[in-house]
């Protein structure tokens, strides 16, 4: 699951989500305003992509996307 969790960092990174906060795997997207309604949209397009998964709309809730490491987690569940 860290491999996920880095694939994620670099994906928000590649995006330049709020480029001034060192991203770590229990960095707090959300809180910090890395993450918003819109950038998590986009992450889950990334991530069925990427993993070739659906994410339902079920997982759509903010713990999922709390910090790298919890998206880490939802796509394991989900793969």
């Amino acid at each position: 699951m860290e491999e996920t969790a880095h694939i994620v960092i670099g994906w928000i990174r590649d995006v330049g989500a709020n480029s001034d906060i060192d991203i770590t795997t229990e960095t707090e997207l959300i809180e910090y305003g890395v993450l918003d309604s819109l950038a998590i949209l986009n992450l889950v397009s990334f991530l069925e992509e990427e993993f070739r998964l659906v994410v339902p709309i079920e997982e759509f809730v903010p713990e999922n996307f709390k910090t790298p490491a919890a998206v880490a987690t939802m796509v394991a569940r989900l793969m």
